[in-house]
C-alpha cells in the first residue's frame, strides 16, 4: 500500500513543480480578496468605539465629506479594491444597476482604502465611469469588513441592515429594498 507521500514523490521533479505551484496558485486566489486587518485590531488593548459621524470619504477630485445616513431612507456602502478581480467582474452590472436602485431616498458610496492616485490610474485604465471614492479617517476594519466586495445598506439611522460580503448579482435587485429583504 502505498502511501500519500509516495506517490508524490514518485512523479516527475517537473510535475512536481507544477503541481505545487498549482496548489499555491489556488490557495492564493481563495484568500486574493480578503482585506488586510490593521496592526491594532489584532493587539488585545479595547478598541475606541467607532461613530459613523467620523466616517469621511474624499472624491476623485480631493474634495472631502462625511457620512449623513438620515438624509435617505437607505445609504449603501459598496467597499471594493482595485486588485479584487470580483470586484471588477461586479462594476458593470452594478453601474447597469444604479439608475434602478439609486434615487431620492437611496445613496450610494463605492469607497475602497486605497490612495487617491491609485484610483484615479484604475478608473483612467478601465474607464468604469463610477463614481469612485476613497475612505478616509475610517477602516474596512471599522465597518467589520474583512473581504471584498462587501455591500452594506445602513438604514436612516445609521444601522446596518444588510451586509453581503462577495459578489452580488445586480441584475437581479430590483430595489434596495428587495435586496434587504434577502438578508437571511
Amino acid at each position: 500500500m502505498h502511501s500519500c507521500f509516495s506517490k508524490i514523490t514518485s512523479k516527475k521533479p517537473l510535475q512536481l513543480l507544477l503541481w505545487g505551484f498549482l496548489n499555491l496558485n489556488m490557495g492564493l486566489t481563495l484568500i486574493s480578496c480578503q482585506s488586510k486587518a490593521p496592526v491594532e485590531s489584532r493587539s488585545t488593548a479595547e478598541a475606541k468605539p467607532f461613530s459613523l459621524e467620523e466616517v469621511r470619504f474624499q472624491r476623485m477630485d480631493g474634495t472631502k465629506f462625511g457620512l449623513s445616513p438620515e438624509q435617505k431612507t437607505y445609504t449603501v456602502l459598496h467597499f471594493w479594491a482595485t486588485w479584487c478581480k470580483p470586484c471588477l467582474a461586479e462594476f458593470p452590472e452594478l453601474k447597469a444597476a444604479l439608475p434602478r436602485l439609486q434615487n431620492d431616498s437611496v445613496a450610494f458610496f463605492l469607497a475602497t482604502e486605497e490612495e487617491l492616485d491609485q484610483i484615479r490610474a484604475f478608473e483612467e485604465k478601465r474607464n468604469f465611469g463610477l463614481d469612485f471614492l476613497q475612505l478616509k479617517e475610517a477602516t474596512l476594519a471599522d465597518f467589520e469588513v474583512h473581504a471584498l466586495p462587501t455591500t452594506l445598506v445602513l438604514d436612516s439611522t445609521g444601522k446596518v441592515v444588510y451586509r453581503h460580503m462577495g459578489q452580488l448579482n445586480w441584475q437581479e435587485i430590483t430595489s434596495i429594498e428587495d435586496l434587504i429583504s434577502q438578508q437571511p
